[in-house]
């Protein structure tokens, strides 16, 4: 499985799998993740007050800063751990990044309203961070000007974002990776709460089952919400837009489908339209 290039198609990510592709796009990750998607994002710039009373010495807070503050527990009150936990949890999960990269100091002021902060659309900035981190990583590793491996070199790989979204997807599209390294709780909401990787999975296993994905990969190209994901009105919305999700054959590679429309384009619209 890798990621090809179809940037003619919005900000969908196709991934090959075997001889077909597979959509990773704000539809999927929205299934996946169930956290809020609509609405704007944008944040007046405003003074915080948490900023002011416990990072008031730095010019700016990182995860790391952030982190330590958690481990000293020296908070005025119950009500100020709990806001910066949220903004640490945020910016440990859904948003992960270095944690020497500085917080936008926006979220502290946030923070401070819990009303606006459990409101706010963060599976918007976690699908954008995701995307672009995938994207940037798999260029970074194609470059050309990358230093070559020597022989006993280690590749690693730092994924910002919320990667565990993309993990979920993995399982949720190739039914046998899922079916050989994990369980399923079919009842669970969302859907990245529904599976449980194996015990101590070897990078040698994984790798031998996704050689064996071509023949055994049914056709799964794009996810389509269940009769209860689709009480979601806004998980409706997206799928109304394109309500078959029939692929459509690209002239020059019979064998790898795509989608008819793209429906980040008009996920942006709707955007447009709240």
């Amino acid at each position: 499985m890798h990621l090809t290039d179809h940037s003619g198609l919005g900000d969908a990510l196709w991934f090959e799998l075997g001889e077909e592709l597979g959509r990773f796009s704000i539809n999927e990750f929205c299934l996946i993740t169930c956290m809020k998607y609509v609405g704007s994002t944008h944040l007046r710039m405003v003074e915080s007050r948490l900023i002011s009373r416990y990072f008031s010495p730095l010019k700016g807070v990182s995860r790391e800063n952030l982190e330590l503050q958690m481990s000293n527990a020296n908070f005025d009150n119950d009500d100020d751990a709990v806001k910066l936990s949220l903004v640490y949890i945020i910016f440990c999960i859904p948003l992960s990044n270095a944690s020497s990269v500085k917080i936008d100091l926006k979220f502290f002021a946030l923070a401070d309203n819990l009303d606006a902060f459990n409101d706010f659309p963060w599976d918007v900035l976690s699908w954008e961070a995701t995307r672009a981190a995938i994207c940037n990583t798999v260029k970074n590793r194609m470059s050309p000007i990358r230093r070559p491996l020597k022989k006993n070199d280690k590749v690693h790989y730092s994924l910002p974002g919320f990667s565990h979204a993309l993990l979920a997807w993995a399982y949720e599209t190739l039914t046998h990776i899922a079916s050989t390294f994990t369980t399923k709780n079919d009842q669970a909401i969302s859907r990245m709460m529904s599976w449980t990787t194996a015990d101590n999975v070897k990078f040698d296993e994984v790798l031998a089952a996704f050689t064996t994905v071509r023949e055994s990969q049914p056709k799964c190209f794009i996810l389509m919400p269940t009769e209860e994901e689709l009480k979601n009105p806004w998980v409706a919305w997206l799928y109304s837009k394109n309500p078959t999700a029939v692929p459509q054959l690209p002239a020059h590679k019979s064998s790898v489908p795509r989608p008819s429309t793209d429906t980040n384009s008009e996920w942006r619209e709707f955007q447009n339209e709240i």
